[in-house]
């Protein structure tokens, strides 16, 4: 069908990406990178930069039940004995399975300090996709229509995308107010590489269970904007989907910023006491103007044809002459349906979309200067979709060189989320890696126990250049008080100093 086809395409394009920022690099207080969760969270350094491309990577996958021991049955040694197709169909839920793939990489980002103030800047490439599905989805290609008949139920495939990529550019300020308040802010300026966004998108499907006479109607509502020059090509003889031509980006390089747009994160932290605080933030609100190569998909209807009954496509099933006539041309049965499911793609106006924010709220408690025990939950709502999330973590700071983060993650169809980070600071030099679920990499000979059965896998790691080493302000004493005490000490050290030896007179 002419909308499969189309949508198999989208898809496809947007698992092209593959790979929501993980949540383990929050915790490790010794990474600057942590304010990229929350902007207020302080920042133990005078300065930091990063190295092109290798500095900040996130990849990250979220499935809810596309695994592959549902799809696979295998032995211990792994090779695969059974395909399982029912089982991948029963396991899913009747509404609200989705995949979630994350991109995330630093092109330029420097941050610096200014007494109270810590002051960043970073250049981003990022994408954000998530698709929603239905249990019909999966279960009518593996039942069948008659499974749906026998139960007289009409089979409705619904599918919802919601697909961003795009350049950010942000100036962070984290401030701290008093040494119980911290705030933070990143404004950020967007450019749209990307887009992609169903309205609607589904079908129904009703097989009557005496005579099995099939009544199928479908509407697709989508909307498509590409930085890359690309053509739909709807023609029924000839279809072939969606043709991008990057040869032509070089006479159309202003693209890259004609998709213009903002959004900006806030971040506020409150030190209750040396070993309590709370803190919550916003991140990614804000919105992209869509101006390059749009497009809107739309199905349309049409009563022409002898399969067409009050506006539903009814099979009845095929006649002696059908048959004869298709035998003929082969071909024409394709193209006779494919007349039956119209898909109208038309250039679109600018239009304005809003981004896939989220909120987190956490609350912390130190137990002495290395250790800290966080709860934190997070959410967001997308295509009307509510992921929510809760994360309990210990972080772990030892002799300031070394961070170490172990956490659990609940989340949506989700409960075995084991997260662990590790960072070293040696000098200037800090290498870091973390993973919100270590088993995804815990691989073994058989799949059974690999990332391809995990609904969560990503992996952020990086090099990235620190200096200075600054302690948080005792809760209690002001900027002023820590100031006067660290020149008294000073004073103290310069006037316990031994003297140096007399010269031995002669």
């Amino acid at each position: 069908m002419k909308k499969t086809l189309l949508f198999i395409s989208i898809f496809i394009a947007s698992m092209a990406l593959a790979a929501q920022d993980g949540i383990t690099l929050h915790f490790m207080r010794l990474n600057p990178y942590s304010q990229y969760s929350n902007p207020s969270a302080f920042i133990p350094y005078t300065g930091h930069v990063g190295i092109t491309g290798i500095s900040n990577v996130n990849v990250s996958v979220q499935n809810s039940g596309l695994l592959y021991k549902r799809l696979f049955g295998s032995n211990s040694d792994g090779t695969i004995t059974t395909l399982k197709l029912n089982t991948l169909a029963d396991k899913m839920s009747k509404r609200g399975n989705y995949l979630n793939t994350n991109i995330g990489m630093n092109i330029i980002d420097f941050g610096f300090r200014v007494k109270q103030m810590y002051f960043s800047f970073s250049y981003r490439l990022r994408s954000d996709e998530y698709l929603f599905f239905n249990r019909d989805v999966v279960a009518l290609p593996v039942h069948g229509n008659m499974y749906y008949a026998y139960q007289n139920k009409t089979a409705r495939p619904e599918l919802s995308l919601n697909l961003n990529i795009y350049q950010e550019f942000s100036l962070g300020i984290q401030v701290e107010i008093t040494p119980q308040i911290y705030i933070g802010v990143r404004p950020k300026l967007l450019f749209g590489l990307a887009h992609a966004k169903t309205k609607s998108a589904y079908a129904s499907i009703y097989t009557n269970p005496d005579d099995y006479t099939m009544s199928i109607n479908h509407k697709l509502d989508a909307e498509l904007s590409c930085f890359i020059p690309y053509s739909i090509n709807i023609d029924t003889t000839d279809l072939s989907g969606i043709n991008f031509y990057p040869e032509d980006l070089r006479d159309n390089w202003p693209n890259l910023f004609k998709n213009m747009g903002a959004a900006i994160d806030l971040g506020f932290t409150y030190r209750i006491s040396n070993m309590f605080g709370v803190s919550a933030s916003i991140l990614d609100l804000g919105f992209i103007r869509w101006k390059t190569n749009n497009y809107l998909l739309r199905s349309s209807t049409t009563d022409a044809g002898s399969y067409y009954n009050d506006g539903s496509f009814m099979f009845t099933g095929l006649s002696y002459d059908d048959i004869e006539r298709f035998n003929e041309d082969p071909d024409g049965l394709e193209k006779e349906l494919l007349n039956y499911f119209p898909v109208d793609a038309s250039p679109a106006p600018a239009y304005t979309r809003m981004l896939a924010g989220r909120f987190l709220v956490e609350g912390y408690c130190n137990v002495g200067k290395h250790h800290r025990f966080t709860a934190l939950f997070q959410g967001r709502i997308v295509n009307k979709q509510f992921l929510p999330s809760f994360t309990v973590a210990w972080s772990g700071t030892f002799l300031n060189i070394f961070d170490l983060c172990v956490n659990y993650t609940i989340a949506k169809k989700s409960y075995g989320n084991l997260g662990l980070g590790v960072g070293f600071n040696l000098g200037v030099f800090h290498i870091y890696a973390a993973t919100d679920n270590i088993f995804g990499f815990c691989n073994s000979k058989s799949p059974k126990r690999s990332i391809l059965n995990t609904h969560t896998a990503n992996i952020q790691a990086g090099i990235v250049f620190d200096w200075g080493k600054v302690q948080e302000t005792k809760h209690g004493q002001t900027a002023k008080t820590k100031k006067i005490k660290k020149e008294k000490k000073t004073t103290k050290e310069e006037n316990t100093t031994p003297a140096p030896p007399l010269p031995d007179r002669q």
